[in-house]
């Protein structure tokens, strides 16, 4: 189906607006020096507004109870990354303190979700710390005296050390995970190394989330008693929750389930369904 040079136009100008109400509003995040063993995360609000090819808004920086606030403007050529220009004089300011005007990317990675960039200000101190924004959706009146929480951006710093996406993207990845069992050989409550990645992308929903705990079922095919395979189906469960606790998830956010061979999911009367009965299953609850 062709389109007409009008029609092109209209839909060059729907994506535009797309992509613009995609990147306008508030970012919430922080500057830090991530070249040391630093735990200072200096809490920062971007907020802007993009029309047409031009971002204009306001970013704020808000260090131990000063606050400093810039207007910011740029160019767009490419809506994942581009580059934004402070004023030369900040809106608010210290009294006393110096200012100094600045330029950062607006780089937003996909893997991650967050805006990162390096903040480029001599003859500030923040030059050349790290600046990470993610989206916030909540309003802010862009007052003279603090606002923004601290713990939020300590919180920040850690999930981002700990390789946690930003808001937007753990959602998502929250939205779009489906369970698989693990599987277990005859007799057997070793997991294979196999699913070390799979246990790894659970462990990171759960520090993604810190209001889940998961459930872990274990389950065993029909072979042997009903009380050895109880304490099988507990053997294995518990494998499994010793491995979470190794990738740094806490005993207190895991719940285990020993079902024994009580609720198969294929017949016991097959090598196959028998493969498929020797398992843990999970829940997030």
């Amino acid at each position: 189906m062709r389109f007409s040079f009008i029609q092109t136009l209209i839909f060059i100008s729907f994506l535009s607006v797309f992509h613009a109400q995609k990147i306008s509003g508030n970012w919430i995040g922080i500057l830090t020096n991530l070249t040391q063993d630093s735990s200072e995360a200096i809490p920062v609000l971007f907020s802007h507004q993009v029309i047409l090819n031009f971002s204009n808004g306001t970013f704020r920086i808000e260090d131990h109870g000063a606050v400093l606030q810039y207007e910011v403007s740029g160019a767009i050529t490419n809506k994942k990354n581009f580059t934004l220009n402070s004023s030369k004089s900040p809106m608010i300011k210290p009294k006393g303190g110096a200012s100094v005007p600045f330029s950062f990317q607006f780089f937003l990675n996909d893997s991650s979700g967050y805006v990162e960039s390096i903040f480029n200000a001599p003859g500030s101190p923040y030059h050349g710390y790290h600046l990470y924004l993610e989206r916030d959706i909540k309003s802010y009146e862009l007052v003279a005296t603090p606002i923004l929480s601290t713990g939020i951006s300590k919180a920040m710093l850690s999930s981002i050390k700990q390789g946690i996406p930003a808001k937007d993207k753990r959602f998502k990845e929250l939205q779009q995970f489906e369970f698989n069992p693990v599987y277990f050989g005859y007799n057997e409550f070793t997991v294979d190394s196999s699913y070390n990645d799979y246990l790894k992308r659970i462990c990171r929903i759960l520090k993604s989330h810190s209001d889940l705990r998961i459930k872990i079922i274990g389950n065993t095919d029909g072979d042997g008693s009903e009380a050895f395979n109880l304490e099988l189906s507990k053997k294995r469960s518990n494998e499994i929750k010793l491995i979470l606790i190794r990738n740094g998830i806490r005993a207190d956010r895991m719940i285990e389930e020993y079902n024994g061979e009580l609720f198969p999911i294929d017949s016991n009367e097959t090598d196959e369904g028998k493969r498929k009965n020797r398992r843990v299953d999970f829940q997030f609850i």
